[in-house]
């Protein structure tokens, strides 16, 4: 009787859970889905408890956490607790800490010898305008609590950077620059399950210049670069994750003809376009995985 918990974000996407939900009841013989934000942590005569209701998620074989840097406190907590927990998880707290940002993800990354996009960080207005000069425009800057899009910004002159640093400076956001790359308003989401690997194309809307499905692009499965799916997985190894996703874009500006330009470890299903094609591969991992540790 194999059995699995997934936790979603406070503010999770319905649709996207709909279907995984439904490949988790397929899959295993028992599924349970919670918010973050309905769990409470018990420690009680040296037992640890993650709880929902009296339903103890540590008696499950598997645990999927899929929830964002908006639940980062509770969320670092009950990944700190699965760590040291013999349920399965595809994700590491290392993984969840790292990916929630954007940074230090491709710092990780780059240390690793993961070709990716040159990045720097800035806590500053000042310290940022320095970093563009070294750039040039137009350059894209990143919120580092930005997702699925948000956040991030192509700045194409010095008076839209002073205007955008200014905003970012009155939120006290830290902000995240990385080269941009010209004429592509593609690029190539390599899901990650453990070894196997599915590469999408995303292309954006006309007119965008990103790649975004959330803001009006479209995805389609494609016969993955070889070479680009291999640093796809060692990149979710060295990240800490069985499962996740790692985007692409090809360029010259690496000697490999492709760079990393993020990581994300709680990936959407491009339902619109794959419909369940990326759950039905994430619970069948998941439960190879818990069939494997019995």
């Amino acid at each position: 009787m194999a059995s699995i918990a997934i936790i979603a974000a406070t503010h999770y996407n319905k649709g996207n859970n709909k279907l995984l939900i439904k490949e988790a009841k397929r899959v295993f013989d028992k599924a349970l889905f919670v918010p973050i934000n309905k769990l409470r942590i018990v420690e009680e005569n040296g037992t640890t408890k993650i709880l929902y209701k009296e339903t103890n998620l540590l008696e499950f074989d598997a645990c999927y956490p899929r929830f964002g840097s908006s639940d980062f406190f509770m969320g670092e907590a009950i990944l700190r607790i699965l760590d040291n927990a013999s349920i399965y998880t595809p994700v590491s707290l290392k993984g969840y800490q790292l990916a929630n940002h954007k940074y230090f993800t491709i710092k990780k990354l780059a240390e690793n010898k993961v070709p990716c996009l040159l990045t720097s960080l800035s806590a500053s207005p000042q310290a940022m305008e320095n970093i563009v000069k070294e750039f040039g425009f137009p350059v894209v800057l990143k919120l580092i609590s930005g997702f699925a899009g948000k956040g991030v910004m192509l700045v194409r002159d010095k008076k839209q950077l002073l205007s955008i640093l200014d905003t970012v400076h009155l939120f006290e956001d830290y902000i995240s620059a990385q080269r941009f790359v010209p004429g592509k308003n593609s690029d190539i989401r390599c899901y990650v399950f453990g070894d196997e690997v599915l590469s999408v194309k995303r292309t954006g809307k006309p007119g965008d210049w990103r790649a975004n499905i959330s803001r009006g692009g479209k995805a389609e499965i494609i016969e993955g670069n070889k070479k680009m799916e291999k640093y796809a997985v060692k990149a979710a190894r060295v990240l800490g994750f069985d499962i996740c996703a790692v985007d692409f874009i090809e360029t010259n500006l690496t000697k490999q003809g492709f760079a990393v330009i993020e990581a994300n470890f709680q990936p959407g299903p491009f339902r619109k376009f794959l419909g369940n094609t990326v759950p039905k591969k994430m619970m069948e991992f998941i439960k190879k995985k818990v069939e494997g540790e019995k």
